[in-house]
């Protein structure tokens, strides 16, 4: 149900027929005499025009050139950033795959005693940087920036890399009148699949028109369609907590290569046009016709492995224990391998897919029924149509007695089915040997987390006590990366930092290296009127000390993008609060249960006071992971209630 909830919101139906679309005007002097964005007046800058145009050609191989307009209002000092551009290109490791930036124009405008005055940027100043290893860009910043002042650029990217055409997103950092892109695609030789996400609609002008390819020398007369995508008004991007990937909620259109023919007279093949297409084009490649059968380089460490286990699970979990200790993630996230396995093995770095294909390949070789699985990371954006970009990512699964299990190596913390939080993105997709599953990613079992605190109260407020925490399954992933090669004294700041507030001692952790156990922390502490106030002859007792929230995560009165919490969580804190001698209970909060109304959120606060030792269980569950914008409000106001519940006091008074 969630995926198809997913599916309705990023997905929606742009309006297509003959609409009006907009043109490149001159600057005029209202223009620059501007002050504020009509839509927005704290803007500190608006895009008041952009287009990105795409044109093919065929000149010894296919290429398309990318021409890119863009126009930026500046209002304030904070918009001046508007004027330092970038111009990313991809180089690649050969000729063939390099892309080139051509036609760099640069414009500043500005009024001079009600006259329009411009200057152009030269080209001394346009720099070539290196990005990596594969990428370059050309920055530039326009002179004489001010307050008032109106930017121009315009550029051509050509590039051989027709598969997957530059994608357009209509919103910006700034708000955006006018954004525009077309395309104008030769229908006889190239396919392509349109895919669209985003809450915010914008228009398309389908047409189609006979026009002219470049090929070699000259050009000849061949079909087109001509799309032309547009929108107005559009507000910046807002940031929101509890959201994976902005991306997948701004209004974007991309185009994937799903056929092709080589000549007029040719049949098209397919590339994309499924899931099905995809598994077979990606089947074709080395990485997964050739790097999975590949075994020699392993089969003696293999056979040393597994001995006379007989167990399938016990071989799976040897298998996978022994990966992720030899292998090194490098933080490359692709789903082709960079080079033979065998040398990877040898190395012990690689990326995502020459690990988790080299785990594929070991534990199919012990026998187990393993298959790659595909999917798109969190920083990929969802993958909602079958293209093979929307897949950058591989992991492995295993069927044991009709049990899957997931797992990837990159990860030296997860255990199996406790994938890394990149990876939870909606969907994957089994590559069997003749066919394929889509598989569901969303984390389905609760990732606990405990807390235990054993604390005493003087009579002048100074608090002593011992902390536990016990953390399982993605809480334990998450506290085994912060305290990960930390000294002692670094992860006393942390958690000072952390609980804001200082005193804390004696800092330990236990099942570190055990990830298949919980992690275990202990801290004591000492606290000096931190959670007490003293008035007159009352004491006043924050009864969760550092562990309550302080602050609501959902601040804003309206949102427009769903909420997620990535996994389904529990998380308990047990407090033993003894209190002073010569002190009693003038009044105890009450023990409440709130909840959303559908179980899928709940707070139980339960208090009491026995013999002078005041006991407090909260339990805060999310079992519900997904909610769409229209439940913003209660889930603000749950977290409104909770965190005034945390933050109610114990008043002790004397005897």
């Amino acid at each position: 149900m969630k995926h198809l909830i997913l599916c309705t919101l990023l997905v929606f139906s742009f309006n297509t027929g003959f609409c009006q679309t907009q043109s490149l005007q001159d600057v005029t002097v209202e223009m620059l005499k501007e002050t504020q964005s009509p839509t927005d007046e704290f803007a500190d800058a608006e895009v008041l025009f952009e287009k990105g145009e795409i044109k093919f050609t065929a000149i010894r191989s296919w290429n398309y050139e990318f021409e890119v307009t863009r126009r930026v209002k500046i209002y304030t000092k904070e918009g001046f950033d508007a004027a330092t551009v970038k111009i990313p290109y991809y180089v690649g490791e050969s000729n063939s795959d390099r892309e080139d930036i051509s036609g760099i124009k640069a414009y500043v405008y500005y009024l001079e005693n009600d006259k329009i005055e411009s200057e152009k940027i030269r080209n001394k100043d346009i720099f070539d940087t290196d990005e990596n290893s594969t990428w370059k860009a050309h920055t530039f910043t326009l002179p004489n920036i001010k307050e008032g002042v109106i930017i121009e650029y315009s550029y051509t990217k050509t590039s051989p890399h027709i598969n997957m055409l530059p994608e357009w997103i209509f919103q910006n950092q700034y708000p955006t009148r006018y954004s525009e892109y077309t395309t104008e695609i030769p229908i006889e030789y190239l396919g392509y699949s349109l895919n669209t996400k985003g809450y915010l609609p914008f228009k398309t002008n389908r047409e189609e028109l006979e026009g002219r390819l470049k090929v070699s020398r000259s050009s000849e007369a061949t079909s087109m369609v001509k799309h032309t995508h547009y929108a107005s008004n559009l507000p910046k991007i807002e940031t929101e907590s509890f959201v994976k990937n902005i991306k997948d909620y701004l209004p974007t259109i991309g185009y994937e290569l799903s056929a092709y023919r080589a000549s007029t007279y040719g049949e098209f093949e397919q590339r994309s046009g499924s899931w099905g297409d995809v598994v077979k084009t990606l089947g074709k490649t080395d990485s997964f016709k050739k790097e999975l059968n590949r075994t020699k380089y392993f089969e003696g460490d293999l056979e040393f492995l597994i001995g006379d286990i007989s167990s399938p699970k016990e071989k799976m979990e040897v298998i996978y224990e022994y990966v992720k200790n030899k292998m090194t993630w490098d933080g490359k996230e692709r789903r082709y391998t960079s080079e033979k396995l065998d040398k990877i093995y040898e190395t012990g770095v690689g990326n995502s897919a020459d690990i988790n294909l080299m785990l594929t390949a070991m534990l199919r070789e012990a026998g187990l029924e393993a298959n790659p699985v595909l999917s798109s990371t969190v920083s990929n954006g969802t993958a909602l149509f079958p293209s093979v970009s929307g897949l950058n990512y591989v992991f492995t699964s295993v069927n044991i007695n009709d049990e899957m299990f997931l797992l990837d190596a990159t990860e030296k913390f997860a255990e199996p089915n406790i994938l890394p939080k990149r990876v939870m993105n909606w969907q994957g997709i089994v590559m069997k040997t003749e066919d394929y599953e889509s598989l569901d990613l969303t984390p389905k079992m609760k990732s606990k987390k405990k807390y235990q605190v054993q604390a005493s109260l003087d009579a002048v407020g100074n608090i002593e006590g011992l902390c536990r925490m016990v953390s399982y399954d993605y809480f334990g992933i998450r506290a085994r990366k912060k305290i990960e090669k930390k000294s002692s004294s670094e992860l006393r700041e942390d958690y000072e930092s952390a609980f804001k507030f200082k005193g804390i001692s004696e800092v330990s952790s236990s099942n570190f290296k055990e990830s298949s156990k919980p992690l275990l922390e202990s801290f004591k502490f000492s606290s000096e009127g931190d959670f007490v106030e003293n008035i007159g002859d009352k004491i006043y007792v924050s009864p969760m000390m550092f562990m309550k929230t302080n602050e609501n995560p959902f601040k804003k009165e309206k949102r427009d993008y769903p909420i997620d919490f990535y996994f389904p969580q529990n998380i308990d804190y047990f407090i033993s609060l003894n209190i002073p001698e010569g002190f009693k209970i003038d009044y105890l909060p009450e023990s409440v249960a709130l909840d959303f109304g559908d179980q899928s959120l709940k707070l139980l606060y339960l208090i009491e006071e026995n013999s002078g030792v005041i006991n407090i269980k909260v339990t805060f569950d999310i079992n519900d992971t997904f909610y769409l914008p229209e439940r913003y409000p209660n889930i603000r106001k749950f977290y409104t209630d909770l965190i005034n519940k945390e933050n109610e006091k114990i008043v002790l008074v004397k005897i």
